[in-house]
């Protein structure tokens, strides 16, 4: 498979044209609000208080936030996911994910206060699996409903950054 070479700003041009495909919108129809959003769109404040929580790579830039709560959040940068809480912060290369595999299913008596049983049903949260190439899958909270279907189909296109392209240094 022949790679193809893009800058780390070429790259977070198409995960955000991903995201306004998906949408079909235009960016100014986004002001930071959405539980799933553009990073640039955020309070400047808000901006900074998630970068001020991870150390970024040289070059690595922020595109995407995903709010779970007030202090967790899953930010996709042109790089990897970082899901971001209290505990701190856990990430995954895109070079590594192998696809999304969705919400995890549960039966009756199998719920708990992050767990739902319909994933359409808006402002929960259910464990939503993203599959590494080694086979495992990290489990991460995610919104049901609009947001999490969302996030769902907008980020499994990012296995085609880990394995078609190469990030090099601006020009």
């Amino acid at each position: 498979m022949q790679k193809i070479s893009k800058t780390p700003n070429q790259v977070a041009e198409q995960i955000e044209r991903w995201f306004l495909m998906y949408h079909k919108a235009e960016r100014s129809s986004f002001n930071g609000s959405e539980p799933f959003t553009i990073f640039n769109q955020l309070y400047f404040e808000k901006q900074n208080q998630l970068i001020s929580r991870v150390e970024f790579n040289k070059k690595e830039i922020p595109v995407l936030v995903l709010s779970l709560n007030t202090n967790e959040f899953i930010l996709n940068t042109t790089e990897r996911f970082i899901h971001i809480d209290n505990s701190g912060i856990t990430s995954l290369f895109y070079k590594d994910f192998d696809g999304n595999r969705g919400f995890k299913a549960f039966g009756p008596g199998q719920m708990d206060n992050r767990t739902i049983v319909n994933i359409k049903t808006e402002g929960k949260l259910a464990e939503f699996g993203l599959k590494k190439k080694d086979g495992e899958v990290i489990y991460w909270p995610v919104p049901t409903g609009k947001p999490g279907f969302a996030f769902w189909n907008i980020t499994d296109k990012f296995r085609i950054i880990g394995r078609r392209y190469v990030i090099k240094p601006e020009e």
